[in-house]
């Protein structure tokens, strides 16, 4: 057991330096680790470049085993027995929709300024990177997602519902009435929260069951926010698609009107997704119950 700490180590420092202070032992220590579980796994597992030493393939497919492992051990220790929000000095990353931070985020705030002062968080924007690699190497502590299979390796928890509107300006000069079909929908020219390197919208390719119909949008405005689209579809014929939960808090806002979609039926589950060495860390298990707090006070 005693080489597989560090194994994880240079994993996660990518240098056999760092590790070894990391660890508190030789850098010659860390060699013979190393030495000891390529006999063991029969391959390399760590790769020098240009940016420090790399874990090969193999490697990081153990890594979440066994990172999972140091530190369930570790949580069994005494000093982590007792968890004490009053005196949690973490620095959280959570990278999320930027919807909820409009909606769900404002609410978690509330709870962890009150219980954990000491507790500092930075919210990134979600992005179409490697979300599993960010969380396995700890850059994020937690990513709030629509669910879907996008994340096998990811440990997740369904934390609401949502559902879609279709939203336009009051007057709009077409859709007059309080209803919009199929043909009406794709007639018009649509405002969508996209990402980066995205054409059709965020919500493609989520395996929604509308996701036939929300690739043949015509989208003419891509936002990087989604209440940038607020105030877009206020002053243009465009139409969008909105979670409900942000239309009944900052529709009056605006001068806009919700239009009944027979076609949208399927509810919007969002999910919290965190990587598996972190599911018995204390710390971590606290954040996620506060953010299940929070998306109850949401709901209601």
């Amino acid at each position: 057991y005693s080489v597989i700490p560090t194994f994880v180590a240079i994993v996660e420092e990518k240098s056999y330096t760092n590790a070894a202070k990391r660890l508190g032992i030789s850098q010659s220590a860390v060699s013979q680790g190393v030495k000891r579980l390529q006999d063991v796994f029969e391959d390399a597992l760590f790769i020098r470049g240009s940016r420090g030493v790399e874990p090969t393939k193999f490697a990081l497919d153990i890594y979440p085993t066994l990172s999972n492992a140091v530190e369930n051990i570790a949580y069994m220790m005494p000093e982590h027995k007792k968890f004490d929000p009053i005196k949690c000095d973490k620095f959280f990353t959570i990278s999320s929709l930027s919807v909820f931070g409009f909606t769900l985020l404002p609410k978690l705030s509330i709870l962890l300024s009150k219980e954990a002062p000491l507790v500092r968080v930075k919210i990134e924007p979600l992005y179409n990177h490697d979300i599993t690699s960010l969380l396995r190497s700890q850059q994020f502590d937690l990513v709030i997602d629509v669910h879907s299979n996008q994340y096998p390796q990811l440990r997740s928890k369904i934390i609401m519902e949502d559902t879609l509107s279709v939203m336009c300006r009051i007057d709009h000069p077409r859709l007059t009435g309080d209803t919009i079909n199929i043909d009406e929908f794709l007639a018009e020219k649509h405002v969508a929260h996209s990402q980066l390197e995205e054409k059709g919208g965020y919500l493609v390719g989520r395996g929604l069951k509308e996701d036939d119909i929300l690739t043949q949008r015509q989208v003419a405005w891509q936002a990087s926010s989604i209440m940038e689209i607020l105030p877009v579809i206020e002053r243009c014929d465009y139409i969008a698609l909105l979670p409900q939960k942000l239309v009944d808090q900052y529709g009056d806002i605006f001068k806009l009107k919700q239009l009944k979609a027979t076609f949208l039926k399927e509810p919007i589950k969002v999910a919290a997704y965190w990587h598996s060495s972190r599911t018995s860390d204390p710390s971590h298990q606290w954040l996620r119950k506060q953010l299940v707090k929070a998306t109850q006070q949401v709901s209601e």
